[in-house]
């Protein structure tokens, strides 16, 4: 008997992916394949400052691959842009969603939620108003719970991030610039991740 075909993950987006996958590289207690039975091929491909509109000129990497699940973070660098509303983000983010679903045939999107910025405590390139940002923030993870959580989409899902939110969470797991995650909030990154690609490859979500 062959042995079973093993599935394929792709983690597409802006920087939290490349920071992550140098994060795995370097620390011997996570693995690339994020410790998953069956062994899947699990591709990262991280961009720093992209948006949307960049990621979908990246298509093609995605389809090169051809995955089953892609897991997408995207939307920090949009809302940022004060020329971008909310829902003009969530728009284009489920636009990108359908195009990989009904389009390419992709069988399951998962977009993770966007963080919130916190005061930093360091100087940062990209000051902001972090009420301001937040606001917009909640805004757009609001959009797409309702747009992605629901049919006619099944096959895609809005990832509600976990260990981000608490006070004592923004203390340990947030770098210094209040953007970026720590080595704790890259550990939890990590565990979010793999949590998501366990419930698409049990078709629990």
């Amino acid at each position: 008997m062959a042995a079973p075909i093993s599935k394929k993950v792709y983690i597409f987006g802006h920087s939290f992916v490349k920071r992550l996958k140098d994060f795995i590289r370097q620390d011997p207690s996570l693995r690339y394949d994020l410790g998953l039975t069956g062994s899947p091929m699990i591709q990262y491909s991280g961009f720093p400052g992209a948006t949307v509109d960049c990621l979908r000129n990246k298509l093609q990497d995605i389809l090169d691959f051809v995955p089953d699940i892609v897991i997408l973070v995207v939307g920090t660098n949009d809302i940022y842009n004060p020329n971008q509303s909310p829902l003009s983000v969530a728009s284009a983010i489920r636009d990108f969603v359908d195009t990989l679903l009904f389009v390419h045939g992709i069988p399951r999107v998962i977009v993770l939620q966007t963080l919130h910025r916190h005061s930093p405590t360091c100087h940062t390139r990209y000051p902001v108003d972090i009420h301001w940002f937040n606001n917009r923030v909640d805004d757009l993870n609001s959009l797409l719970i309702d747009w992605l959580n629901s049919p006619p989409h099944g096959r895609a899902y809005l990832w509600r991030l976990k260990g981000f939110w608490s006070p004592e969470c923004i203390r340990t797991n947030f770098a210094d610039d209040g953007c970026h995650l720590s080595p704790r909030g890259q550990h939890r990154f990590f565990t979010n991740i793999r949590a998501a690609v366990v419930a698409a490859l049990k078709q629990s979500i």
